[in-house]
């Protein structure tokens, strides 16, 4: 967790009511502290589904002047028409309005499946975003980007809670890696490798592409540098920001090998321009293994759940 919001620019001290997260490229994310509400400004929410800052406001401007009953809104901003579509009584640094979770989620439905894109493929980072958000839920994602901690009620510590919580979203998004977008990348490869009759070795290439975008390095040498054994999944060891940004450039680069007919390398290359033009390689950090992460963690809680139950029944002289 402290990779991740070390990823995201999390000030923690940004206001007595606010938590802030800033991504590398400007992007801002909001929590009000007290409730767990949070909210994106608007430069923000037009760089998440990879549209101008001019059109997005006048899409809010838009839904929040429609008539609630009677409009020609798409299926996922009808339910906001007319609303005010903002966090009241709060304001980003600059006195701006914060947009909702609720309706930035509506926005990333919009331009994902509704709008019309000037441009052949405008939509990608749009669909993506959806997909992210689908599996996490935009409140979730935003709390991942200012560090908001919940108080539970729960009968298990808040500390092994939040660890539990955050462990459970590093797991989904490793199982969309795995299950959906890795397995789409190399499925686009392979039918660029058959339909050019070129080496299997593209395959490797492929992958070899993707490590040094994002990390500088093979996986060869990144597990060396990280004491992994050859054998080992090296995104079984990683966070869920980093597993976010290998599933985006899988997803974006099998769209452009599938669509566009781009040679693979070239399209994990056009992939990372797409989602992180201003990325600078670097070493990932490793942590603990996913899998056992996950055993430990449900074995941890099952523990605590009985101890709880223990005290209840002795508390009630049972």
């Amino acid at each position: 967790m402290g990779q991740l919001l070390k990823k995201s620019g999390n000030e923690h001290n940004f206001s007595k009511d606010l938590l802030r997260g800033v991504d590398e490229d400007g992007a801002e994310y909001f929590t009000v502290k007290s409730t767990g509400q949070s909210g994106m400004s608007h430069g923000g929410l037009a760089r998440f589904v990879g549209k101008g800052q001019t059109g997005v406001s006048k899409l809010i401007r838009k839904v929040r002047a429609s008539d609630p009953n009677n409009n020609n809104l798409s299926p996922c901003l009808k339910p906001f028409a007319g609303m005010m579509l903002t966090l009241t009584e709060y304001s980003d640094g600059q006195g701006r309005d914060i947009v909702e979770d609720r309706f930035c989620a509506a926005v990333v439905e919009y331009y994902a499946k509704w709008s019309k894109p000037r441009q052949p493929g405008g939509n990608i980072k749009a669909q993506h975003a959806l997909k992210l958000i689908q599996h996490l839920g935009m409140r979730v994602f935003i709390h991942q980007k200012t560090g908001w901690k919940a108080n539970s009620g729960s009968s298990i510590p808040n500390d092994f809670e939040q660890e539990f919580a955050v462990h459970k979203e590093r797991f989904t998004v490793r199982q969309i890696l795995k299950i959906e977008n890795h397995p789409e990348l190399i499925s686009a490869v392979q039918l660029w490798q058959e339909k050019h009759s070129t080496s299997r070795m593209i395959f490797a290439d492929t992958n070899d592409a993707l490590n040094k975008c994002l990390q500088g390095l093979k996986s060869r040498e990144i597990k060396k540098q990280n004491n992994l054994s050859q054998n080992a999944a090296i995104r079984d060891y990683y966070d869920t920001r980093p597993l976010m940004d290998y599933s985006a450039m899988s997803k974006l680069a099998a769209n452009q090998i599938r669509y566009h007919d781009v040679h693979p390398v070239e399209a994990v290359c056009k992939a990372l321009d797409l989602y992180m033009p201003k990325h600078k390689a670097e070493l990932i950090p490793v942590i603990e293994n996913i899998y056992k992460a996950d055993k430990r963690l449900k074995a941890e809680a099952k523990q605590k759940r009985l101890a709880a139950g223990i005290q209840l029944s002795l508390s009630l002289g049972i």
